[in-house]
């Protein structure tokens, strides 16, 4: 039987990540996790945000995982591929007073690794306002190439509007065009830094002559080359889990994913903030 994928995020935008983990390793099992009950994560202090993520990777590690992905990209901007939880030791090798042995990941690495090898002069990233101010993109692309130019810009309308499904193609639009006027002319790529962004691609390119990168991407590049349980005769099995509004959960797999899944309310009580 394949040890499960783990992943999760503040709410229903990680469902991108898990779609194309879904597409790229049909014959894995997944576990997902909505802290529905918490999000969003981005009005939460750093220390807040350490102290749920380290609560979620604990709980995770109940399912022996092959892997943990933080398919969030302000979970991937403070916690750094969890080095500052303090669970890995500066070699990135497992602490040995930490339960927490499993490999894992974030969002923001691995595409920066990818962008730092391009011929790109100058890239912009959308994301939410924790992400832009702490600079992960800019600083993680700039330590692998500092010759590339990186512009970050906050986009806190999106989320909702994405997650609104009553706003018309016109509305949602004008709202793009928004941040696109506030995008230099001459970036020459556009980062999709938050997972729920993936899903206006198509939207930013019928506006806009920019190719758009989905940072997911990259991280299955990278995984394709660590994933080596996955048992091609085995069957997947999808599990979804949500701290609150599972409701929610349930309608936007429906729509993102295309079927009905099996999915369970968890309390996580530790970091109740």
């Amino acid at each position: 039987m394949n040890t499960p994928i783990c992943l999760f995020d503040s709410g229903i935008g990680g469902l991108t990540v898990l779609k194309k983990l879904i597409n790229k390793f049909p014959n894995q099992n997944y576990i997902y996790l909505a802290d529905l009950a918490r999000v969003p994560f981005g009005d939460k202090t750093k220390e807040e945000i350490k102290l749920i993520v380290g609560e979620i990777i604990e709980w995770l590690t109940k399912f022996g995982p092959e892997t943990i992905i933080m398919a969030c990209n302000t979970s991937s901007a403070i916690s750094n591929r969890i080095e500052l939880l303090g669970l890995r030791n500066e070699q990135n090798q497992p602490n040995p007073q930490s339960s927490i042995l499993n490999p894992i990941y974030g969002m923001i690495e691995s595409c920066a690794k990818e962008i730092a090898k391009s011929n790109y002069k100058k890239v912009s990233v959308w994301a939410t306002k924790l992400v832009i101010e702490s600079n992960s993109y800019k600083k993680s692309i700039q330590k692998y190439n500092p010759n590339i130019i990186v512009e970050e810009i906050a986009c806190p309308k999106l989320v909702p509007m994405i997650e609104d499904l009553s706003f018309t193609i016109s509305e949602r639009n004008k709202i793009i065009s928004e941040y696109l006027n506030q995008t230099s002319k001459d970036t020459e790529a556009l980062i999709l830094g938050c997972t729920h962004y993936p899903l206006i691609a198509e939207d930013i390119s019928s506006l806009a002559n920019l190719k758009t990168i989905d940072p997911t991407d990259s991280l299955l590049k990278e995984l394709e080359q660590k994933i080596t349980n996955n048992d091609s005769s085995a069957s997947s099995e999808i599990s979804l889990y949500a701290t609150a509004q599972i409701e929610k959960l349930e309608r936007f797999a429906k729509i993102y994913l295309g079927g009905d899944f099996q999915t369970s309310l968890v309390t996580l009580s530790k970091a109740s903030v």
